[in-house]
């Protein structure tokens, strides 16, 4: 992966006349304050592979590349994937060609999001914030704050949300402007990922023209009906 590409698209983007611009410098501003607070030994980013992770990878890469271009090639992004039961094999070859191209330093955990996270907090105990790829629209979104510290009886992290106030359309814009890769599932008719046991193409996108009988997740126009898919 080519940072000083990744840094240069990005920023063109975010000074640029575009609507979208203001959403990746908001959230250009948001990951660089986390540095500022952090560094880059304590921080690291939850990723599963999914749309609004790939958004907040690029970015993050962005940041990185911006600030440490004359070390980048001497750490790696510090990330934790808390995984879903019955994964989907897409889902999985994808996260892995990730962590070759953008060079993560990926620690894999299953279980719920407590048990990960305070597994995590033993494996890392350097990491003190995690950037997070939630947007408002997701469940429990509405009542986030972009820096946000875990609940009480929770293992202790600064949550920060760097993309909370995107839209399921900014996310897609992004995606394909930049030309950012992201899974083949996406291309399949599924608009949000979770196991196979309880993630389906997304109805509304039916189309039997298409050889997969679906439309590709971006030609998605309701994004209340990002979910309606999973179970």
């Amino acid at each position: 992966m080519d940072f000083a590409q990744i840094q240069r698209e990005v920023y063109d983007l975010a000074n640029s006349d575009k609507p979208i611009s203001r959403y990746i410098t908001h959230a250009l501003d948001a990951i660089e304050k986390a540095i500022r607070l952090y560094g880059t030994e304590d921080l690291c980013l939850s990723f599963n592979g999914g749309k609004d992770c790939m958004v907040l990878l690029h970015l993050f890469a962005a940041v990185l590349y911006k600030h440490f271009h004359d070390s980048i090639n001497t750490f790696n992004i510090q990330a934790v994937y808390i995984t879903y039961p019955n994964s989907f094999t897409e889902v999985d070859n994808f996260v892995k060609e990730c962590v070759r191209s953008y060079r993560i330093d990926l620690v894999t955990i299953e279980g719920s999001i407590k048990q990960a996270l305070a597994k995590y907090s033993k494996l890392r105990p350097n990491v003190k914030a995690i950037l997070v790829g939630t947007r408002r629209n997701d469940p429990h979104g509405g009542r986030l704050s972009e820096f946000m510290p875990t609940d009480l009886d929770w293992p202790p992290f600064m949550r920060v949300h760097p993309i909370l106030d995107w839209h399921y359309a900014t996310i897609w814009e992004f995606l394909r402007t930049l030309k950012v890769p992201y899974c083949i599932l996406y291309d399949k008719g599924y608009t949000s990922l979770g196991g196979t046991d309880n993630t389906h193409p997304n109805p509304d996108l039916l189309n039997p023209s298409q050889p997969c009988g679906y439309d590709p997740a971006w030609k998605l126009v309701d994004e209340s009906r990002e979910r309606c898919s999973r179970e």
